[in-house]
């Protein structure tokens, strides 16, 4: 099932598992319980799972189930053709009765009924659902007929590898999609893509590259071109480090020099003490001691 690989781009080991177990599961017409936080991809995985399947010359079809009343919803399932594979995104979102609904349904499709499609079922949640069956909000054999094979798409940011990849792969090929000149990104920029914690996972990430394409076509991206949100981001990591760095910057070798006097004041002239304050052995703060100029 290369073209998972390919289509969702990427190669980190927490996505390369979630792919393998894709590619054991896609041969097979088990149901199949995608999890993930929104934007993670859950619908361009039971996409590509459908493709790589022999259902593939069937119809993909998806229902939404956030906000559908149980009526709509049984009349989604009942306009589903045989062949097909049904994506069910959200289901979490249904209430009990359109969950009573699917049950049914799913029951009398496992059992070859009369009347009912030779469909492949496969359904994503963003939410606990055996938290929501412990607490009565979820059928629980709904549940048992979903988490037949439990798939689990990791969020971007613990993709970090994977990052800077999808940045380039989606710039390219949104710059070919719209007909502009793909932009290209600074060191700086680039750095703060990787630190941004990308919230809205890899589809917060494409949008942003459709932004650059559209904004910047053939330009470089510096920080200054790139949301505030990221921005801000970067700039509240950095204050939860040992040091902030004021905006007007620091003279680094006058900065050394006062926290090696602070140790030396703080370990009474001591400099093993001294040296054990700042993390350096006896030799290297002496060295740096006569750097500055520093009497003890």
């Amino acid at each position: 099932m290369n073209n998972v690989a390919e289509k969702m781009y990427g190669s980190s080991p927490v996505f390369n598992r979630a792919v393998n177990a894709a590619r054991m599961v896609a041969g097979t017409d088990v149901t199949v319980l995608i999890t993930g936080e929104p934007g993670s991809g859950k619908a361009s995985m039971a996409q590509e799972i459908h493709s790589a399947s022999r259902r593939s010359n069937g119809r993909f079809r998806m229902i939404g189930c956030a906000g559908i009343d149980e009526r709509q919803f049984e009349a989604e399932l009942k306009a589903i053709a045989s062949g097909s594979t049904l994506y069910l995104d959200e289901v979490a979102d249904l209430s009990l009765e359109a969950q009573a609904k699917l049950l049914h349904f799913i029951e009398s499709v496992e059992a070859r009924r009369a009347g009912y499609p030779d469909v492949r079922v496969l359904a994503s949640t963003g939410t606990d659902l055996l938290s929501l069956q412990k607490s009565g909000e979820f059928r629980e054999d709904l549940y048992y007929r979903l988490h037949v094979v439990p798939l689990a798409l990791p969020p971007l940011r613990e993709r970090t590898d994977d990052i800077v990849l999808l940045l380039k792969q989606f710039t390219a090929d949104l710059a070919r999609h719209h007909g502009r000149k793909a932009p290209r990104y600074s060191v700086t920029a680039r750095n703060l893509v990787k630190q941004y914690r990308w919230p809205g996972n890899v589809r917060e990430l494409r949008n942003f590259c459709q932004r650059m394409v559209i904004l910047m076509p053939g330009a470089i991206v510096q920080p200054a071109d790139m949301p505030l949100e990221m921005r801000r981001d970067n700039a509240t990591a950095a204050k939860a480090g040992l040091f902030s760095l004021p905006e007007e910057g620091v003279d680094l070798f006058a900065l050394e020099g006062d926290i090696i006097r602070q140790a030396i004041c703080m370990s009474g002239g001591n400099r093993s003490k001294a040296a054990r304050l700042l993390g350096l052995t006896r030799d290297t703060l002496l060295y740096r001691v006569q750097k500055h100029a520093i009497e003890i």
